[in-house]
């Protein structure tokens, strides 16, 4: 039995036997309710009186195509959020850019598999999913933060500083969030509940504003007595005597740590999300079961190594999986053809990173973003004669430069259809001898740092389990 609230996914072609089989293969392992239409126009009309979640939308269809569709659909704010997988016999690299520009998140191939249909599906469910509670959570969030601001007293965290920054008053609600008594707060400046992670130039900027006698807002990240961290929406706002003086300063903060967590876990699906798609792309040629795994633990090490900031490390680790992604547009008699390609072949494979890239250029999503960039820019060299582009030296990403060196780290070590696999040594004298050619200069140096590391990684994904 369907439960309420199932998703809605709307299937559009114009054959009707092409619906009946993806019906029938979603109906097996996908808790939904389908609907149909027969071309674009239908899909229009369904999509006009339905909660759609999905749009699984052939590519060719009469009176209105699939690109028609799709473009019509994105025009419209009420519908542009609605997912769309195209389902197409049309699988060259201009149909499907022309398909990504238009709006859709995916495609499928015809006649497509039915483990590949569940799989993309299934992350685009999720996906809306996600994207829908945390709608409805922001939504209600920012009604309370209204109310809050209402009822200050008693639902707002309140501080009152002198002129110099320390804290004259601070309500009940300030001193039970924060874990200090009221004797211990009154007379102290607020760096008592600074946070290690905001920086100092954040809280300078701060008090250059109230002491130009405008009022500041932001989010802060804040420590608690017991060590603990807290977020809090703040406004700071300086107070005014009769002739228009600064008097002091009030702060009224609201508790959105909640808020702050949710978004940080649909961030962590996210990353989950690209790490499992990664999976996908590695399966269909054939790589090794954990190679987009050590890739993205090898990007990690050095991203930190190199002097990116922990969140700039972590969402390396996140998108380097996305490198190879674009191999899916890629036909399987060059993907995974046991030996060297053809010129000709050669100059199909290496469309896989425009192919990739396009998957996630026009998305504003910074995550999505910076996996753009790594199935852009992976395959640059040092030199200036890596593709698509040609570009060297530090006009490269430093993404791109990472994900570079951790994939070719991992492939020559590790067995491929096209060679056996290379030894720890054999790798480590590529990478000496590509320095400055293939790879940042700088990069290889801090592998042969951090080798011990890399064999950690190497032990604990081992594809021999």
């Amino acid at each position: 039995m369907m439960m309420l609230g199932a998703p809605i996914i709307l299937v559009v072609d114009d054959e009707p036997r092409n619906i009946q089989v993806v019906s029938n293969v979603l109906k097996e392992s996908v808790e939904c309710r389908i609907l149909y239409a027969m071309n674009g126009e239908q899909a229009i009309e369904r999509v006009e009186k339905n909660p759609i979640d999905l749009i699984l939308l052939d590519m060719m269809m009469p009176i209105m195509d699939g690109l028609q569709t799709c473009k019509k659909l994105q025009s419209n704010p009420q519908y542009a959020d609605i997912p769309i997988i195209f389902l197409t016999a049309k699988n060259d690299e201009e149909s499907l850019i022309a398909a990504f520009e238009a709006g859709a998140v995916d495609y499928i191939s015809k006649p497509f598999l039915r483990r590949e249909l569940l799989a993309r599906v299934a992350t685009q469910l999720k996906l809306r999913t996600a994207q829908k509670h945390l709608a409805e959570e922001l939504s209600e969030n920012k009604e309370l933060l209204k109310q809050y601001r209402d009822i200050v007293d008693i639902n707002s965290f309140v501080t009152k500083t002198d002129l110099l920054g320390r804290i004259t008053y601070a309500n009940d609600k300030f001193c039970e969030i924060s874990g200090y008594t009221r004797e211990e707060l009154l007379g102290e400046s607020h760096k008592i509940i600074r946070h290690e992670d905001v920086s100092t130039a954040l809280y300078e900027e701060m008090w250059s504003v109230i002491q130009s006698k405008q009022v500041w807002s932001g989010i802060l990240k804040n420590r608690k007595k017991d060590g603990s961290s807290y977020y809090v929406d703040t406004i700071v706002s300086p107070i005014f005597d009769s002739k228009g003086e600064i008097i002091e300063y009030i702060s009224l903060r609201t508790n959105i740590t909640e808020i702050v967590e949710l978004k940080n876990e649909i961030v962590a699906d996210q990353k989950e999300l690209l790490m499992t798609l990664g999976y996908v792309g590695e399966s269909r040629s054939k790589e090794t079961a954990y190679h987009v795994r050590r890739v993205a633990e090898y990007a990690r090490i050095l991203g930190k190594a190199y002097g990116l900031s922990d969140q700039e490390a972590d969402s390396l680790w996140a998108v380097a999986p996305m490198h190879d992604i674009g191999k899916i547009g890629i036909p399987d008699a060059i993907l995974n053809k046991p030996g060297k390609l053809e010129s000709e072949e050669y100059e199909v494979m290496k469309g896989h990173a425009h192919i990739g890239w396009s998957f996630f250029k026009n998305s504003p999503r910074p995550l999505l973003q910076a996996a753009a960039i790594v199935a852009y820019e992976h395959h640059e060299k040092w030199d200036g004669t890596g593709y698509p582009r040609g570009i060297r030296g530090e006009e490269i990403h430093i993404f791109g430069r990472i994900t570079a060196i951790a994939d070719v780290f991992d492939a020559l070590g590790t067995k491929r259809v096209y060679k056996p696999a290379w030894t720890l040594d054999e790798v480590l004298d590529y990478l000496k001898e590509q320095r400055e050619k293939q790879f940042d200069p700088h990069l290889v140096d801090l592998v042969l740092a951090n080798i011990e590391a890399f064999k950690a990684i190497q032990k604990e994904f081992s594809d021999d389990g």
